[in-house]
């Protein structure tokens, strides 16, 4: 494969996240197009060489902060349109979508308590306190490939208990 997507993402995540976070101001959606981003890279060609590969990177996930923010805007737009004068769509969730919103936080709060305790402090350690893979290494004394594995670990282990719940809830 012409890109080695492991060690860019090694090297690059949180300074891509950090760069989409300032374009978005939004961590979740930033997250998202963040791993957009790299799917994008990883369903090039394996025949295809890139001279600098962390520039196509963070060219993919401008563009696609981009076309986020402009599907925002449009849907700001028609929801504050006033065609005839009677109501203006509030901008606000709808309940229903609150309510969903609710069900899969706690499905997710629920997934990550579920980790084993280490999968569950590298984790958190991370995503919410923001530390490098060295960081969360040295302190918990293991190496950065551990790291990365027990990342990897709670990021499939989440989204099993996550589907999980969301099967049980349709029945």
């Amino acid at each position: 494969m012409g890109v080695d997507l492991k060690s860019l993402f090694v090297d690059h995540s949180r300074e891509l996240d950090t760069f989409l976070r300032r374009r978005v101001d939004d961590p979740g959606a930033a997250a998202d197009l963040a791993q957009e981003a790299f799917l994008r890279l990883a369903r090039m060609p394996a025949k295809a060489e890139l001279d600098n590969p962390r520039k196509f990177l963070f060219t993919i996930a401008a563009n696609l902060a981009r076309d986020h923010i402009r599907r925002l805007v449009t849907r700001r737009r028609w929801m504050a349109q006033d065609d005839d004068g009677v109501d203006v769509a509030c901008s606000g969730p709808l309940a229903d979508a609150a309510m969903i919103a609710d069900e899969d936080q706690r499905a997710l709060r629920d997934a990550i308590e579920a980790l084993p305790a280490r999968t569950r402090a590298i984790f958190l350690m991370f995503h919410v306190e923001n530390r490098s893979y060295r960081e969360i290494g040295a302190a918990l004394g293991v190496s950065t490939r551990t790291v990365e594995y027990h990342l990897r670990q709670a990021v499939l282990q989440c989204r099993q208990h996550v589907r999980a719940a969301e099967r049980s809830n349709e029945k």
